[in-house]
């Protein structure tokens, strides 16, 4: 017996998109057959950072269905193909000419070492990534790599998923860690001994400084170099986990919504401006820099 599921006509880095992902994701983890095939026949635009999100679902639910692609459209397919998500389907890849993918990642929660060196060779080498100091650039690969090693503390996970796209006309960048296993929500429940706090105020005392839920371990997920280098950029970041989603946005306003259906793991997204001319810099540079 199989089934069939359609995807979304725009698959952007949106609440709406993410919400249909995750609707998806509790679809499959229902389902009690042994083929489904996933339709790309409406989908004739895919933001190809969260084939790091698609990857993350597929892998998951494989355990109880087989999970096929069928009718994608031409540009749709080239692109994962190019960012070699699609090589793990059995798809052949692609070369990508101009240099606009950051290549989906599938990493063993331990291994940091690979992770750090994924971010060094395909995100922070990236034509037109904003200037920064050796200093500052090792200070932000490190809190990438927290928020990496926090999957496998917090989440309790077996695999981390990765993946960026820059689309040069709007000179944005989108770069994707995603999880599946314990959630934001549960983990803090569990901190505080309480059940009724929701997802969407567990992840905002998350992602504050100095916030775990782990004993002996510094707080913070990783999140305060990040979140500060992204305020200043203006881009923007986005963490989901259960049924929360919090965005914060170029102007450092802080949303939050719920979704209907809940994702079991955590989804961080980055949106970077490469237009931005800034020099980055650390504190301790910055004030050498003023008196020297």
């Amino acid at each position: 017996m199989s089934i069939k599921y359609k995807l979304p006509n725009k698959i952007k880095n949106n609440y709406q998109s993410f919400s249909s992902l995750i609707n998806l994701y509790q679809a499959l983890m229902k389902l009690f057959v042994e083929d489904v095939y996933i339709d790309f026949s409406n989908t004739n635009y895919l933001e190809a950072n969260l084939s790091a999100l698609m990857g993350a679902i597929f892998d998951d639910t494989d355990v109880f269905v087989n999970i096929n692609f069928e009718n994608f459209q031409p540009r749709v397919q080239t692109i994962l193909q190019k960012n070699d998500f699609l090589s793990n389907y059995g798809y052949p890849k692609l070369d990508d000419y101009y240099s606009t993918t950051i290549k989906y990642k599938k990493f063993k929660a331990t291994d940091n070492q690979s992770f750090y060196q994924y971010i060094n060779d395909e995100l922070l080498t990236k034509h037109d990534f904003p200037k920064m100091s050796e200093s500052f650039r090792k200070d932000f690969a490190k809190s990438l790599l927290e928020i990496f090693v926090n999957a496998k503390i917090h989440a309790d996970c077996d695999y981390v998923y990765t993946c960026g796209q820059y689309f040069p006309n709007k000179k944005d960048l989108y770069f994707t860690i995603v999880n599946t296993g314990t959630t934001i929500k549960q983990n803090v429940c569990n901190y505080f001994n309480r059940n009724d706090i929701s997802a969407m105020l567990a992840i905002q005392w998350a992602v504050r400084k100095d916030t775990t839920t782990k004993q002996g371990i510094s707080g913070g997920l990783g999140f305060e170099t990040v979140r500060k280098f992204i305020s200043q950029n203006k881009g923007t970041l986005q963490v989901i986990s259960d049924n929360g989603y919090w965005y914060e946005n170029v102007y450092d306003r802080i949303n939050v919504k719920e979704f209907d259906n809940s994702f079991i793991g955590t989804i961080v997204n980055l949106k970077i401006k490469m237009d931005d001319t800034q020099d980055y810099m650390t504190e301790d540079e910055q004030i050498d820099e003023l008196f020297f």
